[in-house]
């Protein structure tokens, strides 16, 4: 009796731990937590691109719900012989500075930048140096990689697009490591023609793949465009499917377009609702 007792509670431990498994959200969620990263990374970059020095610490900080930086980002613009291309600076400080939109930044973002962000043919290529971003202190996460942004000009339906390539790499506060790599279309639907840069939007489609903080591998695919809207501080509306190896696919949906860090995760039939970070 001792012995099928023993049996049946490793048989029930065993089935809830494979349940627990399958149901398991995480990979979802480091996965977007990459791509708000590296997408508030290519936010920055433009507006430091177009504004330059003049507009350093106003991008993003007035009092309203679309602030991103604060006054302890400085920019420095040296540009290339061409007089159209160069390298941008953007640099944080050596301390963590919270910044309006209520994430915690320091350290340096570098853009090499081969002419201005809206002209056709433009290439902007990102690196980092010792950068890191985090919603509290004591979670911040070191961002490393490379990124890089290519204009490809207008698209059937009359608007800017651009190929994005990413190499990214993030290492939590517990020292974990991430792997994220995709490749991105992005699509200027809103803004393209006037100088605010609030009024920018965005639509991302494509794919990616990676490795998530415990080690498990994953593929990627978007199955309803993101909408990257520069007037709110998360991405407001959009749908992936993420497949981790060897386990059902988890389709994480951002919400129907309301500006907030709530999203979801449906696992086969059960939905669960998420915190972005």
């Amino acid at each position: 009796m001792i012995s099928f007792l023993s049996i049946l509670s490793f048989s029930c431990k065993k089935e809830s731990e494979q349940q627990a498994l399958e149901f398991d959200t995480q990979t979802a969620q480091d996965n977007a937590l990459a791509e708000g990263v590296y997408s508030d990374v290519n936010n920055i970059a433009n507006q430091a691109i177009k504004n330059g020095s003049s507009g350093l610490t106003t991008y993003r900080f007035q009092e309203t719900t679309s602030s991103y930086l604060s006054v302890c980002a400085t920019v420095t613009i040296t540009p290339d012989s061409s007089g159209i291309g160069g390298v941008a600076t953007v640099d944080f400080g050596s301390t963590d500075c919270l910044c309006l939109d209520g994430h915690y930044r320091r350290g340096i973002i570098n853009f090499t930048y081969t002419g201005p962000y809206s002209d056709s043919g433009s290439v902007i290529t990102t690196s980092f140096d010792n950068y890191y971003v985090g919603k509290d202190t004591t979670r911040m996460f070191n961002v490393t990689g490379s990124k890089t942004v290519t204009n490809l000009g207008q698209n059937t339906s009359g608007n800017i697009h651009f190929s994005i390539n990413v190499n990214g790499h993030l290492i939590d506060s517990d020292g974990r490591n991430m792997d994220w790599t995709s490749t991105r279309n992005r699509e200027w639907i809103s803004g393209s023609t006037t100088l605010n840069w609030q009024d920018d939007r965005y639509l991302i489609t494509g794919s990616a793949q990676g490795t998530n903080f415990e080690g498990n591998s994953y593929t990627m695919n978007i199955t309803h465009a993101l909408d990257i809207d520069f007037s709110c501080s998360w991405i407001k509306e959009g749908v992936f499917d993420l497949t981790p190896t060897g386990k059902a696919t988890r389709t994480f949906d951002y919400g129907d377009g309301t500006c907030n860090n709530q999203a979801s995760i449906t696992v086969n039939g059960t939905t669960f609702p998420v915190t972005l970070r």
